[in-house]
């Protein structure tokens, strides 16, 4: 299985990895950084024929291929049935107000490969457009079922916990325009598209402490543009949270530069235990991400009965054990920062730099596996 991150903010190229299952064992076979596709993510349904095709390079052609998307236009969230509704008919009034002001097919007309009739065959009463609104009122799916409306498809999966749900939105329209994206007849056959942020869920199921845990734990993903929770009893997901009132890594970079009034160059040998201190910088930055974090042990705690005294810090880099020291005084919690590719067999030949700029990627490649913890 490949997996591959596409549209990474500020990344040159895409991050890719190939896992292959032998005797027993997942080993990594390969991972670099790939030229990306020609191209960007498609807006909206006009932009769908400009369709490149995209080789992989040849140590990334394995059978299949688990592709993890960053589009501003999808979204992954902890949410409830009735927010997943909202969710919906936000989406559905987007997608209403943007083809009322953009050339309409006409009812029952083809457009790339999709029959786009306004009223499809088997359509229930109540999803039927009313007078007011002009648009489909759609029911709520059942468990694993998709829903798409207007051109904007949406997956509810119910979890371990009644009433928790995770929430996966992406365009169709993107959703088809990745589909299409490998040339067929050639390996690898893209055979899972992914939210990015979904994908940083599965990243943890081969960590060996994670899996010595029988899957209880609390998981930091630190990315550019924001730090994400995650928590897990006996390997299922139970609680998924983007921290608020705080950014990623770019904005703890960008503190240390203003604050230690350094060049930009400077700040990963400054974060890196320099001879410059930097915790007068990253404390101020850190304190609504810990503050954050204890209310988030705190209902595992209560919620889940998970008593936890370490977590996993996943995807930081530079700056890391400035953290853990951080969250040892303030909340006595251990934070542990093991490599990403801890508990895959790296194949001779294979060398990687920056592993933590993999974790979507190797996420995305688990996942794709239907690895489990």
């Amino acid at each position: 299985m490949t997996g591959v991150e596409l549209f990474s903010a500020g990344a040159e190229g895409c991050r890719a990895v190939r896992i292959v299952y032998k005797k027993k064992v997942w080993h990594l076979s390969a991972a670099d950084v790939i030229k990306a596709p020609n191209g960007e993510l498609p807006t909206c349904w006009e932009d769908t024929p400009h369709q490149p095709t995209w080789d992989m390079p040849h140590a990334f052609q394995a059978p299949h291929a688990a592709i993890a998307v960053n589009s501003a236009m999808g979204s992954f969230a902890q949410s409830t049935p009735d927010a997943v509704v909202q969710d919906m008919m936000a989406g559905l009034d987007a997608a209403h107000s943007a083809a009322s002001n953009a050339t309409k097919a006409e009812p029952g007309k083809k457009r790339f490969g999709i029959k786009r009739d306004i009223n499809p065959p088997g359509t229930p009463k109540s999803a039927t457009p009313s007078a007011d609104s002009g648009i489909r009122k759609p029911d709520f799916p059942n468990a694993g079922e998709c829903v798409s409306a207007n051109g904007r498809r949406f997956v509810a999966r119910p979890m371990v916990e009644p009433g928790f749900h995770l929430c996966a939105t992406l365009p169709e329209f993107q959703s088809l325009w990745l589909s299409r994206l490998l040339p067929e007849g050639k390996r690898p056959t893209a055979s899972s598209i992914q939210v990015a942020e979904s994908a940083l869920m599965a990243s943890v199921f081969l960590q060996p402490e994670f899996r010595a845990s029988n899957g209880n734990a609390f998981v930091i993903f630190a990315r550019r543009d924001a730090f994400f929770f995650a928590g897990y009893k006996n390997g299922e997901p139970v609680l998924w949270l983007k921290c608020p009132s705080a950014g990623g890594t770019d904005a703890m970079r960008a503190t240390v530069m203003k604050t230690l009034g350094v060049d930009e160059s400077l700040v990963d040998s400054i974060l890196n235990e320099s001879l410059i201190d930097p915790r007068p910088a990253i404390e101020p930055f850190a304190r609504p991400i810990f503050a954050q974090l204890e209310l988030s042990l705190a209902y595992l705690a209560t919620k889940h009965s998970l008593k936890l005294d370490k977590a996993f810090l996943m995807g930081m880099g530079p700056g890391a054990s400035y953290l853990s020291a951080y969250a040892e005084e303030s909340l006595k919690l251990k934070l542990v920062s093991p490599d990403t590719f801890n508990g895959l067999v790296i194949d001779k030949g294979v060398k990687v730099a920056d592993s933590p700029s993999y974790l979507v990627a190797l996420g995305a490649a688990i996942a794709g596996a239907e690895v489990s913890a």
